[in-house]
């Protein structure tokens, strides 16, 4: 094997890994992930059993979908935080929650997907679990990516949400064009709000963290059953997230000239 087969063969095995985390501990189908990555089926089956083999894969006995293997667990354990500040932001985000007596959400970008990296619930009793600690989905599929997209440079945000645009359905209640809708209107108010966006009855308020370089990839958003959130709550929750933000990026260091 060459080095530009074997680097095609590399950067086929992350494309595919990235896409067998999307679908989560249900798995995802062959079929779904031949249509996600364009591989033909062989090669991705191909791929898909060297992934067993190290662990890195599994095929789930009772659906025979592929889901992320141990192996990835172990990885993960001895790899660094992208957030090298974690810990004080985890804390920033569990004031915004208690605050607000809502769940917030802190949302990590990662190529053409954001991953749920800290979820912190508030006192309220009716608690809406829309994503999963840990879960990867299109950027565009929650109220946090839409504030990162509107907070990206025009050109890179629509290629993103064309990039995401066939995954949509699966995620959220969003066509293609209230993402677009969205992001723009994100873009003149300096966050993003909806409400059913996602899951039917939950409203949410999403705001991205300054980034010094334009190119933010970290956001948050609070979130709630709707009668939570009702209008005249946005600008105080806004107030709230754009604090916290402020206070992400002097922790990071995102707010700061390169």
């Amino acid at each position: 094997m060459d080095h530009a087969t074997g680097a095609q063969t590399v950067d086929r095995a992350c494309e595919l890994l990235r896409a067998v985390a999307r679908g989560g501990a249900q798995g995802v189908r062959m079929l779904d992930l031949c249509a996600h990555t364009g591989l033909s089926r062989p090669t991705a089956h191909r791929i898909l059993r060297s992934l067993q083999t190290a662990g890195l894969v599994q095929q789930l006995a009772d659906n025979r979908r592929y889901a992320l293997g141990s192996g990835m667990f172990e990885l993960g354990l001895a790899a660094p935080n992208p957030i090298a500040q974690f810990p004080q932001v985890r804390s920033t985000i569990e004031a915004l929650a208690a605050s607000t007596n809502d769940t917030v959400y802190l949302m990590l970008r990662s190529y053409d997907d954001v991953v749920c990296t800290w979820r912190a619930q508030g006192a309220f009793p009716i608690k809406p679990n829309v994503v999963p600690l840990g879960e990867r989905r299109p950027v565009a599929a929650s109220m946090a990516g839409l504030a990162l997209l509107a907070a990206l440079p025009e050109s890179d945000a629509e290629a993103l949400m064309q990039n995401n645009r066939p995954d949509l359905a699966r995620y959220c209640r969003m066509s293609f064009e209230d993402v677009q809708r969205n992001v723009h209107e994100a873009r003149r108010q300096g966050y993003s709000t909806g409400a059913n966006a996602v899951i039917d009855g939950i409203t949410a308020v999403g705001m991205a963290v300054p980034a010094s370089h334009g190119r933010p990839f970290l956001a948050m958003s609070v979130s709630a059953i709707s009668y939570r959130i009702p209008p005249e709550r946005v600008p105080e929750l806004v107030r709230l997230l754009r604090r916290t933000a402020e206070r992400i990026a002097d922790i990071t260091g995102c707010n700061q000239a390169t």
